[in-house]
């Protein structure tokens, strides 16, 4: 006597099943210039599940659509001419300092030469344009700003470097309460498979260091681009496992001869996401 499992192998085997992926289009965004950014962000919580938007990044502004699958502008931040000049750096905080269910976010912003800027810092609330923390000090430069339980009082802090300007010889770390449980924003609330931190010494010379955090393995390219836009070098471009990774970029182009001084932009990418930060070199 056959088996159960003996048995289904041999039906299998008579009429064979075959299951196949059914790709049918399931949305498409509306035409976008190749130098604007879209992307998609965890923005606005319902329950314990936060809700995704469609976000765009342009020469001018930054706009959440009305939902994941929207063409549709709801809210809009325009960027300051210290902001553009900062190349357009707005990111989410992943948390929720308002208490109103919505992510808020910060936006750095550079003054001075364009060799050796200047950086500020402040959080806004998209939604009314509110100013809700901001670092402007004309002696210092400031970093971007990390939101977690630093001490684990289950309250949630505010952290952030800021260097001696214009040295950028020495730098101290600045601890802020919120106010805010962390148990409400207890994990980062951003669907990237990845984390690319800023690199570190920025400005740099002759060489800086560019951290990401996978949380998923994948392809990863990070690709250098000057301010024109035209690809200067790629550092990376291969099959990463998750967890944190280092690489270094000397200053060189992809013909080995060093680049010039200068604004760059390094760019991550997987094959679901992409981010991009700006880094200056000096000499």
């Amino acid at each position: 006597m056959y088996s159960i499992t003996k048995l289904i192998g041999f039906l299998l085997f008579i009429f064979p099943f075959t299951l196949n992926a059914q790709f049918d289009l399931e949305w498409s965004s509306s035409s976008t210039e190749s130098y604007n950014t879209l992307g998609w962000i965890d923005f606005k919580k319902s329950g314990d599940i936060w809700e995704t938007r469609l976000v765009k990044i342009d020469y001018s502004s930054f706009t959440i659509m009305t939902s994941e699958y929207s063409n549709t502008a709801q809210y809009s931040y325009n960027f300051s001419d210290a902001e553009r000049d900062a190349g357009y750096l707005i990111y989410s905080l992943g948390a929720d300092l308002t208490g109103d269910g919505i992510v808020e976010f910060y936006v750095l912003a550079h003054y001075g030469s364009v060799d050796n800027p200047r950086q500020t810092m402040k959080i806004v609330d998209v939604t009314t344009g509110t100013t809700l923390f901001e670092r402007d000090d004309a002696s210092y430069y400031y970093t971007y700003s990390v939101v977690w339980d630093a001490d684990n009082d289950g309250m949630l802090e505010l952290s952030f470097a800021k260097y001696d300007y214009p040295s950028m010889e020495k730098y101290v770390y600045e601890v802020y309460s919120t106010g805010v449980a962390a148990s409400l924003n207890s994990e980062p609330i951003h669907k990237l498979s990845f984390k690319l931190e800023q690199n570190f010494p920025n400005p740099f010379n002759p060489a800086t260091t560019i951290q990401f955090n996978l949380t998923k393995s994948a392809n990863v390219k990070i690709d250098i681009f000057n301010v024109e836009g035209k690809l200067v070098k790629q550092i990376v471009n291969n099959y990463r496992k998750t967890g944190s990774h280092k690489v270094l970029w000397n200053g060189t182009n992809n013909k080995g001869v060093r680049v010039s001084s200068g604004t760059y932009f390094y760019r991550i990418t997987d094959d679901n996401n992409v981010q991009t930060k700006k880094m200056l070199l000096l000499k």
